[in-house]
């Protein structure tokens, strides 16, 4: 959702279609951002491999190789980032066995190219969630104050 926002439609006749369905600011933890290099690169991750208990999820569309192909690029934010992508965080821990830390990490690097905003912060040891993950919601709410509100994190 956070790359794939669409702009407003002036001419609409509903006026929820007249508002722009991009999204202002992301922050997140451990997102899938590249089902085509899930962990490295060639690596498909729409619903096989480590991903293969998850196949419901994708669909039918999931069942050929070439059509997993186009639905793991349409699913993955990394192909639709551009200078607009909106402010991003990501909170990741790196040893993550579901989602790769790979994922995050290139995310943000892609996005950094393009001249977007994005942040990666890193849980060493941690793997997909953690107990103590509830402490990182403050980091989430001063992302947005930052992002959407225009006031600066307080220093802890």
């Amino acid at each position: 959702m956070g790359t794939q926002g669409g702009p407003v439609k002036v001419d609409a006749k509903d006026p929820v279609d007249r508002a722009s369905s991009a999204v202002q600011a992301v922050a997140c933890f451990f997102p899938p951002t590249d089902f085509l290099n899930y962990g490295q690169p060639g690596e498909d991750g729409t619903c096989v491999g480590t991903l293969k208990d998850y196949k419901a999820a994708f669909g039918p569309r999931s069942d050929a190789d070439e059509s997993r192909k186009t639905l793991g690029r349409e699913v993955s934010p990394i192909y639709f980032i551009t200078p607009k992508t909106p402010p991003t965080l990501i909170i990741h821990g790196d040893a993550d066995k579901l989602v790769p830390y790979q994922q995050a990490e290139t995310f943000v690097a892609k996005a950094k190219e393009a001249g977007a905003t994005a942040k990666l912060i890193n849980r060493p040891g941690k793997a997909h969630g953690w107990p103590e993950l509830v402490n990182d919601f403050q980091l989430l709410a001063d992302w947005f104050d930052e992002h959407l509100r225009g006031l600066k994190p307080a220093t802890r």
